[in-house]
């Protein structure tokens, strides 16, 4: 039995990420990955909370962006711990793509990396539409320190909650997220 990844909260704080710190931590990922990728041929948000930040990715690197639905947490409260279990909806984004394959390289965003549960199923969900010259690489916002797996690129890390713009604002207190200077490459 393999065991999943705790993620880490010190129940410190609950961090928000203004939207001036996502178009920081954009533009910066953006730097990042064009500085080691100079083509990207295809952004891939996981709904919900990759969505925005890959528009703005996909929006910078000239490609269409997609999305893939994906759900690791039970519901949307504060501190949910990671279960493993990751319900992953591919037939709609299967169904889009036909037959044609993923080639080039596959940029995957999401908003955070937990315990690596997300990133890591979706790699595997990948595989059958990627064509033999594919090479996936991932984003995330935020990197929580009790992850197992990592994303390639993060921004923050982070040992406690986060809350994101697109999110309903939590019912207590929330400190605002500095504005990144750095990303963290993890390849």
């Amino acid at each position: 039995m393999t065991r999943t990844a705790q993620r880490v909260f010190e129940h410190q704080r609950v961090w928000s990420v203004t939207p001036k710190a996502l178009g920081e931590a954009c533009l910066l990922l953006f730097a990042a990955i064009s500085r080691d990728h100079p083509k990207v041929d295809h952004v891939i948000g996981i709904a919900n909370g990759g969505i925005a930040p890959a528009r703005i990715l996909a929006d910078r690197l000239g490609v269409n962006p997609r999305t893939v639905q994906a759900r690791h947490n039970a519901d949307d409260g504060l501190y949910q711990q990671a279960t493993g279990k990751v319900t992953v909806d591919f037939d709609t984004f299967h169904s889009i793509l036909g037959r044609r394959k993923l080639d080039g390289t596959i940029l995957v965003v999401d908003d955070i990396c937990g315990s690596g549960a997300t990133l890591h199923t979706l790699r595997n969900v990948l595989t059958p539409v990627l064509a033999p010259d594919a090479r996936v690489i991932t984003a995330t916002l935020c990197l929580n320190s009790g992850a197992q797996t990592c994303p390639d690129y993060s921004v923050w890390t982070v040992s406690d909650w986060v809350a994101f713009p697109w999110e309903k604002r939590p019912d207590q207190p929330t400190t605002d997220i500095p504005i990144p200077e750095q990303v963290t490459s993890h390849a």
